[in-house]
C-alpha cells in the first residue's frame, strides 16, 4: 500500500517525471500536472496528501498555486522548489502556507527526507484533528447524559421530549416551553442550553413572575 499519494507540479518534462520515478521507488503514489490549472483540477478530483511545486511556471507561479491549493484544499501539505537564490520567493510560499522549500540543485537524500518528514506531519496531522473531534463529541455526550439524568422519566412521551430537546438544541431559533408549575420546564430549558453551540455560554434563569411590575417597566 502505498506510504502518500504525491502530486507533483512543474513545467519541464524532465523534472516531473525524475521526481515520479524518485517518489514512486519510495513507495508514494504519483501524479504529476504540468502547470498550476492541471494541478487544481486534480486536487479537486483527487485525494493528494502532499503537493511539490516549482515557483516558477507560465501562466501561474507556484505562489499563486500555493495561494489557491490553500483556499481549496487545505489539509495539503507543499512542498516548494526553488532556485539557490531564490530563498526570499520560498520563505514567502511559506507564509502563504507551504510546509517547506527544497533548494536547486537537490540531494536525493534531502528530497526524500523533506518529503517523508512532510507526510509524517500530514497524518500527525490527521490523527489529531481526529482525537480533538472525538474528544469534544465525548464531552457533549457526558454533559448531555449528565443534564439528562436530572430528567426522570421513561415513559414514551418524555422520550419524545427528550428527542424534540435533541432536535432544536442547534437551532437558532426562540423555543417556548410551556407547562404547569412543577413540570420541570426550566430542566428542560437547561437541557436545550447543554445540547446546544451555546453551551459554552451561561445559563440565566430569570422568574418573571417574581419581578413587580413597577421594575419590570
Amino acid at each position: 500500500m502505498p506510504d502518500g499519494r504525491i502530486l507533483v507540479v512543474d513545467d519541464e518534462k524532465s523534472m516531473r517525471e525524475f521526481l515520479a520515478i524518485m517518489l514512486k521507488k519510495e513507495g508514494y503514489d504519483v501524479l504529476s500536472v504540468d502547470g498550476g490549472d492541471a494541478a487544481l483540477e486534480a486536487i479537486r478530483r483527487e485525494r493528494v496528501d502532499l503537493m511539490i511545486t516549482d515557483v516558477r511556471m507560465p501562466r501561474m507561479d507556484g505562489l499563486t498555486l500555493v495561494r489557491a491549493v490553500k483556499d481549496v484544499a487545505p489539509s495539503v501539505v507543499i512542498l516548494v522548489i526553488t532556485a539557490f537564490s531564490s530563498t526570499d520567493t520560498a520563505v514567502e510560499a511559506m507564509k502563504l502556507g507551504a510546509y517547506d522549500y527544497i533548494e536547486k540543485p537537490f540531494k536525493l537524500d534531502e528530497i526524500k527526507l523533506t518529503v517523508a518528514k512532510a507526510i509524517e506531519r500530514k497524518r500527525l496531522g490527521e490523527v489529531t484533528e481526529a482525537l480533538t473531534e472525538e474528544n469534544l463529541l465525548l464531552k457533549r455526550e457526558l454533559e448531555t447524559r449528565r443534564r439528562s439524568e436530572s430528567i426522570v422519566g421513561k415513559s414514551r412521551r418524555i422520550q419524545e421530549v427528550f428527542e424534540t430537546v435533541r432536535k432544536i438544541a442547534d437551532s437558532h431559533a426562540t423555543v417556548m416551553i410551556t407547562g404547569e408549575s412543577g413540570t420541570g420546564k426550566e430542566l428542560i430549558a437547561r437541557a436545550v442550553h447543554q445540547q446546544s453551540n451555546r453551551r459554552e455560554r451561561p445559563f440565566v434563569s430569570v422568574n418573571c413572575g417574581a419581578i413587580p411590575d413597577g421594575l419590570i417597566e
